[in-house]
């Protein structure tokens, strides 16, 4: 069976999540690939800078522009969706165990990547009022030491990250709780 195939409801269904999946994964290697030669040319010491100081495409060429963070991050969101859907059968094939594994774990690292989330949202909006106290409100250069302040994180990068994550693993959770219910 081919990539594209509209034989049937279900073949339609197997090739949008194909293209979805093979489109996300470009933009996921693209930007990957960006951020790290930037951020290696430029010599940049923030983590996630080089995608959050810029936009694609520019603004001034195309009224739909984004962040290269953000565009990660629906990519990364609409992969392991397609990804999980295009398996479907065989996860469903997994021993009980394994599944039952695979939800702990995804709920313990969903658990984990929210705690980051409200962390990031918490100190976000502390920095930006000091900020804005000091006439610099710039949400984009905000960044945190934490948890070592030899390599600092971007504020923008590590929430859309760690949110990502979080969905990510909620989202498997309740998918392997889905085939589980009907096992």
């Amino acid at each position: 069976m081919g990539l594209i195939s509209f034989s049937n409801e279900e073949d339609k269904i197997r090739t949008m999540y194909k293209i979805v999946y093979l489109v996300s994964l470009f933009i996921i290697i693209t930007v990957t690939v960006y951020g790290i030669v930037t951020a290696m040319t430029y010599g940049i010491k923030v983590v996630g800078e080089t995608f959050v100081n810029s936009e694609f495409p520019p603004p001034t060429i195309f009224p739909i522009y984004a962040k290269p963070i953000s565009w990660f991050m629906a990519s990364v969101i609409v992969f392991w969706f397609s990804l999980l859907e295009l398996n479907k059968e065989m996860i469903s094939k997994f021993s009980k165990f394994k599944r039952q594994l695979f939800m702990l774990i995804a709920f313990f690292v969903g658990s984990m990547a929210l705690y980051e989330v409200l962390f990031n949202f918490t100190l976000w909006g502390s920095l930006m009022g000091a900020s804005e106290i000091l006439g610099e409100l710039n949400p984009d250069i905000l960044i945190t030491p934490f948890p070592n302040p030899e390599m600092p994180w971007n504020l923008v990068f590590a929430t859309k990250i760690f949110l990502s994550v979080t969905i990510i693993s909620f989202y498997t959770f309740y998918f392997l709780r889905r085939i589980e219910s009907k096992s």
